[in-house]
């Protein structure tokens, strides 16, 4: 693309963009070290706590508290996590960066999520965090450690998807 043509590009209307024309996802280029950045972040535990799980999470992400900051978008912010429900034997967890309700079984053995198949997840730390749960759990003689973060935070919602919202 010769000079002029990207200057043209830029001088378009709003309703010409490809980004408007199309519907849900538009394709942005961004240089290859900074790709590489975001997929080094994405190995690190933060970027799983905060729900990052690819790098149009961790853009979106970006340019949204950039927008937000200048007032340009005013975004539908959720906790990731909501709690739905107690009973005796499991909790019901809304994960609305999964657009999601997850079950997490309470058994004599410990809390154990059927979404991740796993003991240890945010879905399984934020159902600790519930006071309901570490209750069901302590009359059983399960021992719940005290130092289990969940790492909730919140999400976005734009057009209908929910991408996780860094708030540090």
């Amino acid at each position: 693309m010769e000079k002029n043509e990207s200057r043209m590009n830029h001088r378009r209307g709003v309703d010409e963009l490809p980004a408007v024309a199309g519907r849900g996802y538009c394709t942005v280029k961004i240089p290859a070290a900074l790709a590489q950045a975001i997929d080094e972040y994405l190995r690190e535990e933060e970027a799983e706590v905060r729900g990052f799980r690819s790098r149009a999470d961790v853009v979106v992400g970006v340019l949204v508290d950039f927008l937000e900051s200048r007032g340009t978008l005013k975004p539908l912010i959720k906790p990731r996590f909501e709690h739905v429900n107690v009973y005796e034997s499991h909790v019901l967890v809304r994960d609305n960066l999964l657009n999601t309700s997850v079950e997490v079984r309470l058994s004599d053995s410990g809390p154990y999520c059927v979404y991740c198949l796993d003991g240890v997840c945010p879905h399984v730390g934020y159902a600790l965090s519930l006071d309901d749960v570490r209750e069901t759990l302590c009359r059983r003689g399960v021992v719940v450690r005290d130092d289990v973060a969940y790492g909730g935070g919140y999400v976005v919602v734009l057009d209908g998807v929910a991408y996780p919202l860094a708030t540090e």
